[in-house]
């Protein structure tokens, strides 16, 4: 009987794995997922940002990448944007951290602390998913498919987040406030100014006047907010910190006991604000 000098077909299953295994909707591990939906929430928060505190470059150009990231996280995935997903997050959240730190530190001067921890919260966890989902399509392994309890773990990052950031505010607020009688400044002035007040504009989150003068004994400063985001007066006087808010679109009187002649540095003490708002109140006797 002749032989057939075929050899028998090799199955398909023994074939050497590809470099890099295709990535789609239904074979997404977390990690995949996270990195866009992280991407996005940053750009979320980075445009709420700005509405308090104005549009500034450097974070327009973050909001950008990271907007153009999370929708080829979405449509066109693969291992190099998921490494760039992660280190561009993880960058975002180290050159934001110094203007974070402040108002974690002490929120009541800030109108987006809460914010600042969402992103740093999100941000990380993304940062690291991309990171992951690199390293798994680098090994050939194009994740398991994604369950609804994959999808709630994202959906509880951001609320244990949310949580998080209001309820550390709140705290921190309620303890800022607590000796402070009618949720005002004790100034320690208890008769009324005589001398004329003098005006402090904030115009695009800049003091328009760096210098003020006035005399010792009881005086105000008219501190009017043009922005539409909230800023602060704070000043040190008599060897203590005097912080006053001042809300979006008012006029804040801070009435001071200017006992002492002397120079006195004024500021905004919103995160980010001081570099821009910061003043020299000149007091004469």
């Amino acid at each position: 009987m002749a032989l057939d000098g075929t050899l028998p077909a090799t199955p398909a299953d023994d074939a050497a794995p590809t470099a890099a295994a295709v990535v789609t909707p239904d074979t997404r591990s977390t990690a995949q997922w996270l990195m866009p939906i992280a991407a996005l929430v940053e750009v979320l928060i980075t445009i709420n940002v700005m509405r308090s505190i104005g549009f500034i470059p450097p974070l327009v150009a973050f909001a950008v990448i990271l907007a153009a990231l999370a929708v080829l996280g979405f449509a066109r995935p693969g291992p190099r944007l998921f490494l760039v997903g992660g280190i561009v997050l993880l960058l975002f959240v180290g050159l934001n951290l110094p203007f974070s730190v402040e108002g974690l530190i002490d929120p009541i001067g800030s109108s987006h602390a809460w914010t600042d921890i969402i992103a740093i919260v999100v941000g990380v966890t993304g940062g690291i998913a991309g990171i992951a989902a690199f390293v798994e399509l680098r090994r050939g392994r194009s994740g398991d498919r994604v369950s609804p309890a994959a999808r709630g773990m994202v959906l509880a990052m951001l609320v244990l987040g949310l949580l998080v950031g209001t309820s550390y505010v709140s705290i921190r607020g309620y303890s800022a406030l607590e000796g402070t009688p009618g949720l005002g400044v004790t100034n320690g002035v208890v008769t009324a100014p005589a001398q004329a007040p003098v005006e402090l504009d904030a115009v695009g989150t800049a003091f328009s006047q760096k210098t003020l003068q006035l005399r010792a004994g009881p005086g105000t400063v008219y501190v009017v907010n043009a922005d539409s985001g909230p800023h602060t007066f704070d000043i040190e006087l008599n060897g203590r910190t005097l912080s006053y808010p001042v809300p979006g679109r008012s006029t804040t009187a801070v009435v001071l006991d200017l006992a002492t002649a002397g120079s006195y540095t004024y500021w905004c003490a919103v995160p980010g604000h001081r570099s821009s708002m910061e003043g020299t109140l000149e007091v004469t006797q």
